[in-house]
C-alpha cells in the first residue's frame, strides 16, 4: 500500500462574513434567525427579515376567519 498518499487535512473556514450578522439577543454572530426578538414590522432588531414576523396564507386566512366570527357575534 505504498502508493496511497495520506489524506490532506481540511480546514474549517466557517461561514463567510456576509452570511453572519451580530444578533443583539444572542450576543454573537448567527447565520439564521432564532426568533427571540420582538420584530418591528417584518424586520428583527438585527435588521434582517424576521421569519417569526411573517404570516403565511393559511395563517392569514385563519386570522381573518376568527375576526369575522367576532364581528358577527358568533362564539364557539
Amino acid at each position: 500500500m505504498a502508493l496511497l498518499r495520506p489524506k490532506s487535512e481540511r480546514k474549517n473556514k466557517g461561514l463567510p462574513p456576509y452570511r453572519t450578522i451580530q444578533c443583539p439577543m444572542n450576543g454573537h454572530q448567527i447565520s439564521w434567525c432564532m426568533g427571540l426578538c420582538e420584530p418591528i414590522g417584518k424586520n428583527g432588531h438585527c435588521g434582517r427579515l424576521a421569519p417569526h414576523a411573517m404570516v403565511g396564507k393559511t395563517q392569514a386566512a385563519l386570522i381573518a376567519y376568527a375576526q369575522s366570527q367576532e364581528v358577527h357575534g358568533i362564539s364557539q
